[in-house]
C-alpha cells in the first residue's frame, strides 16, 4: 500500500525532468479548460501532443529537442 498522495504522473515528472508529460487537465474553474502536454526540460506546453515531437517547438538548449 502506498502512502504517497502524489499521482503517478507527478511522480514520473519529478523523477525524470527531461520528458514529455501529459495529458494534464486544467481545473474546471478555468474558463474553456482543456488538456495539454508539457516538456519538463524547457517547460513549454501545447494542447497538441504532436507539437512536442517537433525539434522546433522546444527551447534552443532543450535536451528533449535533441531526441525529436
Amino acid at each position: 500500500m502506498s502512502t504517497s498522495n502524489s499521482t503517478a504522473e507527478n511522480s514520473i515528472a519529478s523523477e525524470q525532468p527531461n520528458r514529455i508529460t501529459g495529458p494534464h487537465h486544467e481545473p474546471p474553474t478555468v474558463a474553456n479548460a482543456t488538456t495539454y502536454w508539457r516538456c519538463e526540460a524547457c517547460n513549454r506546453e501545447s494542447i497538441r501532443e504532436q507539437d512536442l515531437h517537433r525539434e522546433t517547438f522546444h527551447a534552443a538548449e532543450c535536451e528533449v529537442a535533441e531526441r525529436c
